[in-house]
């Protein structure tokens, strides 16, 4: 295996952790303190890393820090298979390692672990069924990974491209995380959900952001973006020989 790639998983993970660790820790402060910004603090939390993983680790690995992400990207072509495969076992094993060491670090309140407040591994019964929740984490997620395609991986945005996505990452948890704590990533959920013991509704959280990710590859690849190139109009015959 060639530096080049080992460089790549290592970005990949550093940017996976750093997602899962802020944001989680986003969460679970906004949970204990009651913070006046109530979801601003986790959006624009996880939003700002994103910005800082795409500016710092981007040029290594592309930094999709997210296995949704990954798998509309080698739909869409941006990835080979064998590499999109080793980038979503590193991302969730940064998740599940950045949930561990917050955890650990962390004094737990009521007699919950505080893995259990790090969000994004349940829905909000009040206002969305389970069924609800998942559509919910796929919509959010096409947004996403749509943004992320034609931003990130096809260039569109330029030196933009950090900027855009991470902006769209804080306003989709905006839009959705009263609901389902907008995960949008299955490396965000199934570490908190692992260390918290819950994996109750984790399926939501792994099912939903996958068809979301692989639905926006395949709109993008067949009607935005498509592959095959125009036909080339016959050349007129002009009736000279060549």
């Amino acid at each position: 295996m060639a530096s080049k790639d080992l460089r790549a998983f290592l970005a990949e993970f550093i940017g996976t952790f750093a997602l899962v660790f802020v944001g989680s820790a986003a969460v679970w402060v906004s949970s204990q303190t009651g913070y006046a910004g109530g979801p601003l603090v986790p959006a624009f939390a996880h939003g700002l890393v994103v910005v800082f993983a795409a500016y710092s680790l981007g040029h290594i690995s592309g930094a999709l820090l997210n296995p949704a992400v990954t798998l509309a990207a080698a739909i869409a072509g941006g990835i080979d298979w064998a590499r999109a495969g080793i980038y979503v076992v590193v991302q969730l094993v940064a998740g599940i390692l950045a949930a561990l060491l917050l955890n650990a670090l962390l004094i737990g309140q009521g007699g919950l672990r505080p893995a259990a407040q790090f969000g994004a591994f349940s829905y909000n019964a009040l206002y969305v069924n389970s069924i609800g929740a998942l559509f919910v984490e796929a919509v959010l997620t096409f947004l996403l990974a749509f943004v992320v395609l034609q931003a990130a991986v096809k260039g569109r945005a330029g030196n933009l491209a950090g900027l855009v996505v991470g902006l769209t990452l804080a306003g989709v948890i905006l839009a959705g995380g009263a609901l389902t704590g907008a995960s949008l990533n299955p490396a965000r959920s199934l570490g908190p959900a692992l260390i918290a013991g819950d994996l109750s509704q984790i399926w939501i959280y792994l099912i939903g952001p996958v068809l979301g990710g692989g639905l926006a590859a395949i709109v993008y690849s067949s009607l935005i973006e498509p592959s095959k190139s125009e036909p080339t109009p016959p050349k007129k015959n002009t009736g000279r020989r060549t």
